[in-house]
């Protein structure tokens, strides 16, 4: 009869793609997610193919021209489509050609990295799936913000059941009623009532209590609740 070993089972280790990176870039996040018991695998693809062959947490790619096709196929892969993506920018890139796929985490090339380990300090517990000590998902994506008749564009920094934070420019005051409209991935585009509840005057970050009497506010919970699901 065979013995079943009484040894504890070591829990799968999880992973992050280095997408296509520099070996300067790839260096840096594979000492920064090491840390913290991620390990970094460097991926070379045009087309997003090992998305529907491997299974990641994870995933750092620079936003360049050509990457919505990454982008693409990790979303739209089901045993991928709830990692979290790392993006890396160029200094004043704009962001609104993959806004719709929820880049969670914005990085700047060159990579610094004191910054780089920063960011995955800040944010890896979400790749190891420790959901119950995350209440905030980050989600990077564009928002439309609508107040007393003015409307502005701004940049969601992070997402929860119960409202959202984001970088604007716009001029609100605190208890201001606002109406939200944007996009999240595989989702409708959604819009929701809300009220300033904070505004961070150094570095223009806004924070948005949704309306709990706005029944489309539930479109949000729901999306947050699939993406956490294991």
């Amino acid at each position: 009869m065979a013995q079943v070993s009484s040894q504890p089972q070591k829990k799968a280790t999880c992973k992050a793609a280095l997408l296509n990176l520099d070996e300067a870039s790839a260096g840096v996040l594979r000492d920064s997610f090491k840390q913290f018991r991620i390990a970094a695998v460097e991926v070379n693809t045009d087309d997003g193919r090992p998305f529907q062959e491997q299974k990641f947490d994870a995933c750092v790619l620079r936003l360049e021209p050509g990457c919505e096709v990454l982008l693409e196929a990790g979303r739209n892969s089901p045993r991928n489509r709830h990692m979290i993506i790392y993006g890396i920018s160029l200094p004043g890139q704009h962001l609104r050609q993959v806004s719709k796929y929820g880049i969670n985490v914005m990085l700047t090339y060159p990579l610094e990295r004191s910054a780089a380990l920063k960011v995955v300090r800040s944010t890896h517990l979400l790749v190891l799936h420790e959901f119950r000590r995350y209440v905030r998902v980050p989600m990077i994506t564009e928002v439309k913000l609508e107040a007393e008749r003015s409307k502005y564009t701004a940049t969601s920094v992070e997402l929860s059941g119960g409202g959202m934070s984001m970088q604007a420019t716009a001029k609100v005051s605190l208890g201001q009623p606002v109406e939200l409209s944007f996009s999240l991935p595989q989702t409708k585009p959604i819009s929701v009532a809300g009220v300033v509840s904070w505004i961070e005057s150094n570095d223009g970050t806004v924070g948005v209590r949704f309306d709990p009497n706005d029944s489309r506010r539930s479109a949000v919970k729901a999306w947050i609740e699939d993406y956490l699901e294991l």
